[in-house]
């Protein structure tokens, strides 16, 4: 996978691979106090310990507008590191405020799926075109493909969404509608693949498959924002804590990977510009496993990631659908 060597070659930089590691630590610190320790002074410790990576994570992102953190001086950076020790009581005031904490989980949110939703329609063309490349068989693995996750869809989507409605309120009407709303845009988009096989005898076999890993993905994310309300179990905790870690290395290594391409297109946004972003907005989001959130917040965050699979499903699925060609790798 790309991604890899995205990791590879950022591990190369000292500076982002303590910083990447003091990050998996705060993550994991963050574990253990939701799993585990529970207790405010641990809590406090941990809080401390965020405010003060969080901010001078985002004094080298400030700087890396004007050059690369790896070529930063020694010096540069343990100065950047007490002016972010002296300035750790404004993280506090920061974590407190609805607004600011508003914006860390939906930011997390959106970057989050949108390499998600990438990585399921990778995975998805990627067994699609294998199945297309047997020309003897293409025709019938293809069919039973396209059938065979069609139907799983449709089960599997009803199904959820009959469950989540035995659930207690808000969590059953908020989750139960967004699988039902999920099946309809699926349909429609199964809707394209059958009028563009109509008019030039191509099926985008892979989408029902698509949808599937969508679904799994989506169904994560709403049980692990449950959690947040109703904690479940320590076992639980670490298996979110594994996906999320993946996640996040899929992103920063997805990143590193293009970093010419994003030299040459974003130009004043260089890959460690964008890292340090997603660091900082990951770091945070995280204090919601120790900060839990309202019923009212559980509602508006379903709300907001009803819009981001409607906007990643059509817009992945579409472009797939139209400018994917079969057996041929992707750019």
């Amino acid at each position: 996978m790309s991604f890899i060597s995205g990791l590879k070659s950022l591990f190369k930089k000292p500076i982002y691979a303590v910083i990447i590691l003091l990050f998996v630590a705060a993550w994991f610190l963050l574990l253990i106090a939701y799993a585990y320790i529970p207790s405010i002074g641990y809590r406090f410790f941990i809080l401390q310990f965020i405010g003060v990576l969080g901010f001078f994570t985002l004094l080298l992102l400030i700087v890396s507008f004007i050059r690369p953190i790896d070529k930063l001086g020694y010096v540069i950076v343990l100065i950047l590191f007490l002016i972010s020790l002296t300035i750790i009581f404004v993280f506090e005031n920061i974590m407190s405020n609805p607004i600011f904490r508003s914006i860390f989980l939906i930011s997390n949110q959106i970057l989050t799926a949108f390499f998600a939703f990438k990585l399921c329609i990778d995975s998805s063309t990627k067994i699609d075109d294998y199945l297309y490349n047997k020309k003897k068989s293409r025709k019938i693995t293809r069919t039973i493909e396209f059938v065979g996750f069609g139907i799983l869809t449709w089960l599997v989507f009803r199904t959820t969404w009959k469950v989540f409605t035995t659930l207690p309120a808000p969590i059953n009407i908020a989750s139960a509608n967004i699988f039902r709303i999920m099946l309809w845009v699926d349909l429609i988009l199964i809707a394209f693949v059958i009028i563009r096989l109509l008019f030039v005898q191509k099926l985008a076999a892979f989408i029902p498959l698509f949808f599937i890993f969508t679904f799994l993905y989506i169904l994560f994310i709403i049980i692990d924002t449950i959690a947040e309300i109703n904690p479940i179990t320590p076992s639980y905790a670490w298996f979110s804590f594994l996906i999320d870690l993946f996640l996040f290395f899929f992103i920063i290594g997805s990143i590193f990977d293009k970093v010419d391409y994003l030299k040459n297109k974003l130009k004043i946004f260089r890959a460690d510009t964008i890292s340090l972003f997603v660091i900082i907005m990951k770091l945070y989001a995280q204090l919601t496993k120790i900060i839990p959130i309202t019923a009212e917040a559980f509602i508006n965050l379903q709300l907001w990631l009803l819009g981001i699979f409607l906007i990643c499903t059509l817009l992945f699925g579409l472009y797939a659908i139209f400018f994917h060609k079969e057996g041929k790798k992707s750019k």
